[in-house]
């Protein structure tokens, strides 16, 4: 027997559903050993997971603003380059999906990665079929996650009453700013975050407990 249609899910990206954090590591550390290598233990201990030109900036402070756009031009060829290496679903995410796919579960993504690697990286794995939008950090007229998610649901009613997946800090207030039901994963990259003041509905250990939330 199928699932009925009574629930839409939202998910961030890295972090969620995949792990690409190795890449994304490597890629800040060596561009930081290479422009600011003071600088490198911000590099190794930044958190994954905000727009790509807030965390370089943050990762080379002040006295190094004006290598921002060399560090961001940089890790875009570097990265690119190597994503697919490194980018690895989480367990249960694919046989989740799947499952939610079947049943016609409408699903979407807003996630601060860029478009060309979440593409890159949808198309290896065969999972664009399961999302009805995707929505990027520089997609025209995203400033942050809660323009993205503002936008899917702008553009798809389903998922005015969705569930929003996501691991840090900053999903949560992009869901609760978009008066969406936020549940957080205790395995991505936001679990050394401080979180007593965010509003969660719910929190799994893996995946496929998302299924428990299907009506």
């Amino acid at each position: 027997m199928g699932v009925s249609l009574t629930v839409a899910f939202i998910f961030d990206f890295d972090g969620t559903l995949v792990d690409s954090k190795q890449s994304i590591y490597q890629c800040f550390q060596n561009i930081t050993n290479r422009l600011a290598p003071e600088r490198i233990d911000y590099a190794k201990n930044i958190l994954i997971g905000p727009p790509l030109r807030d965390t370089a900036a943050e990762i080379l402070g002040p006295e190094h603003k004006n290598l921002l756009d060399e560090f961001v031009k940089l890790f875009i060829k570097m990265h690119d380059e190597e994503v697919l290496n490194h980018t690895n679903p989480y367990p249960n995410v694919v046989e989740t999906l799947n499952f939610m796919y079947k049943n016609k579960i409408p699903m979407a993504l807003a996630t601060n990665k860029r478009r060309a690697p979440t593409e890159i990286i949808i198309q290896s794995l065969g999972w664009k079929k399961f999302f009805e939008i995707i929505k990027c950090s520089d997609d025209a007229m995203i400033k942050n996650k809660t323009d993205s998610i503002n936008k899917i649901i702008l553009e798809n009613e389903l998922f005015k009453d969705s569930f929003y997946v996501g691991d840090t800090e900053g999903d949560s207030i992009a869901a609760n700013k978009n008066m969406l039901r936020f549940i957080k994963t205790n395995y991505g990259y936001g679990r050394k975050q401080e979180w007593l003041d965010h509003k969660i509905y719910a929190e799994i250990a893996c995946f496929s407990e998302l299924k428990f939330f299907l009506k």
